[in-house]
């Protein structure tokens, strides 16, 4: 039985140039990509980890955790899991909704699986209903401290740049929103989740 992510490696270093590189995908054509196409440069294919690193972090390194305990970040609490933010962003509002404890989503049971589907929706909507927003994103990265984040991203109307995948790449770009524009939004999220 072949290992299918050899399998995959396999297939995409067919597609690699002389450096290791793969071409450029279709998403740089798209009219939302924050790059110009012009002189970009993907990286180099690194070799494959196998067992991956370690990637959790000690509660005291750990920015979930710390999050956790200000409470003008934290913007709801439930049973295992609460409605954290960031303490600055570029977007409209981005929420986290995130284990309270150091659980992936691989570890959650039945309720705690329930639990997050009413969160992420009840998030979602919060930032939907917030003035000036034009869509919200949904994603879930956990590749740092050992806790299941889902990521809610509410883009400016009409900012169609921002549309789609590269959200959060455009977000880290661009400067943030005054202190007390976001401390304000806060209070009317922390409000629709209560």
């Amino acid at each position: 039985m072949s290992d299918p992510a050899e399998v995959w490696r396999g297939r995409v270093q067919q597609q690699l140039d002389a450096a290791g590189r793969p071409p450029l995908g279709d998403m740089a054509g798209w009219e939302v990509f924050p790059f110009e196409r012009d002189g970009l440069t993907p990286k180099p294919l690194g070799e494959r980890v196998v067992p991956e690193p370690d990637r959790s972090r000690p509660a005291d390194q750990c920015g979930t955790c710390r999050a956790l305990a200000r409470d003008d970040l934290v913007l709801h609490t439930g049973s295992r899991l609460a409605v954290i933010r960031p303490g600055g962003t570029s977007l409209m509002f981005v929420a986290n909704v995130v284990a309270r404890a150091h659980e992936r989503l691989d570890d959650l049971d039945d309720d705690a699986d329930a639990e997050l589907g009413r969160l992420v929706a009840r998030t979602y909507r919060a930032l939907r209903a917030l003035p000036g927003v034009g869509n919200v994103q949904v994603s879930k990265w956990e590749n740092g401290g050992g806790h299941l984040s889902v990521n809610v991203l509410a883009r400016p109307l009409g900012v169609l740049e921002l549309r789609g995948s590269n959200l959060p790449v455009w977000a880290d770009m661009l400067p943030d929103i005054p202190q007390d524009e976001l401390e304000a939004r806060a209070d009317v999220v922390r409000a629709a989740l209560a």
